[in-house]
């Protein structure tokens, strides 16, 4: 089958590799999309999360079950089905308690094990979610990291009167945007491409700028920083009104230094988010499933698995022209 290997800091390759095998409790999956993510993004500039190389990389899909294992009884062939990429210790604490995303080791599939920009993913049936057949499957393979913004959101508290500002227009940023439209109506949203500041202008941000507000008048009351950059998170902690809060949700792939006297002096509540609890991923297909939500208005590019490569370039380049790239199995 084709497959997309990581071996490298930019070294990726579009190979022929034996179909994975499945166990008595796990599932063959026929992939139908997946979606780059940023974590793939610092695991192609970065080398980041991966356990080894090379490894089958993607963590965001949507498919058909093509086959089951022995001891599998809720799943047939034929199902569709999105799943959980989290690969957690299951010894831990955290959990045992079910916060899986809190684990301390805790990876992803495309990280630490096989990963779905392959024609053929094997899983445990447990990780899986069968969806209905009438979503289409582009729209499918955005639910996990619908399950991101959903989990930021949740964790933001947002109130109906507060303003909010969002930094970051990419995938998650404007997911969160999405989200937060369900409760708070006035939304800034910040980035250096007009490109995708006009994406979030469609969706509805009440307001879009390329850098950060110099008038006191323009501060927000919770700022979600999505970008991991040491720049934003400064000037984001200067943008939050006193009593406000900051919600972090991006990667960084470098060490910051921070100035914590605007948290100090500001009382500023400071809140880090991480992935996603197995709720927000059945929230997320309730909400895909019933039209509550247009997750693929942040669609850009669909390429074929072959041209992988490509959509890295693309999402890596100076300057953003593409939001969401998915690869089409």
């Amino acid at each position: 089958m084709l497959a997309v290997r990581f071996y490298g800091i930019r070294d990726v390759r579009i190979e022929n590799v034996p179909i994975p095998a499945y166990g008595p409790e796990e599932v063959l999956i026929k992939v139908k999309y997946g979606g780059i993510c940023g974590s793939d993004l610092h695991i192609f500039k970065k080398g980041m999360f991966v356990g080894s190389t090379p490894v089958v990389m993607g963590h965001e899909f949507s498919g058909i079950i093509e086959k089951v294992g022995s001891k599998v009884k809720d799943l047939s062939p034929g199902d569709y089905v999105v799943g959980d990429p989290r690969v957690p210790c299951n010894k831990c604490k955290w959990c045992q308690e079910g916060l899986y995303h809190l684990c301390p080791e805790l990876g992803f599939i495309g990280e630490v094990s096989p990963g779905c920009f392959a024609e053929y993913l094997a899983m445990d049936a447990k990780k899986l979610f069968k969806i209905p057949s009438s979503i289409d499957f582009k729209v499918a393979a955005l639910v996990e990291p619908l399950a991101v913004a959903l989990h930021i959101v949740q964790y933001a508290h947002l109130s109906p009167n507060e303003i909010i500002g969002i930094v970051g227009a990419g995938p998650i940023g404007l997911l969160a945007l999405l989200v937060a439209q369900m409760i708070a109506k006035n939304i800034t949203v910040i980035d250096i491409s007009p490109f995708r500041l006009s994406k979030a202008k469609l969706i509805g941000a009440t307001k879009v700028l390329q850098e950060f507000p110099l008038n006191p008048s323009e501060k927000v009351d919770v700022v979600i920083e999505v970008t991991g950059s040491k720049e934003t998170l400064n000037k984001s902690l200067e943008w939050i009104n006193p009593g406000g809060r900051l919600v972090l949700g991006g990667i960084y792939e470098n060490k910051v230094q921070l100035d914590p006297n605007n948290i100090v002096f500001k009382e500023i509540k400071l809140t880090g988010i991480n992935a996603y609890n197995t709720e927000d991923i059945k929230k997320a297909i309730e909400l895909i499933s019933n039209n509550y939500i247009d997750v693929e208005v942040i669609i850009t590019d669909i390429l074929p698995l072959s041209e992988a490569v490509k959509g890295f370039e693309l999402l890596t380049a100076a300057v953003k022209k593409s939001i969401k790239i998915l690869l089409e199995v």
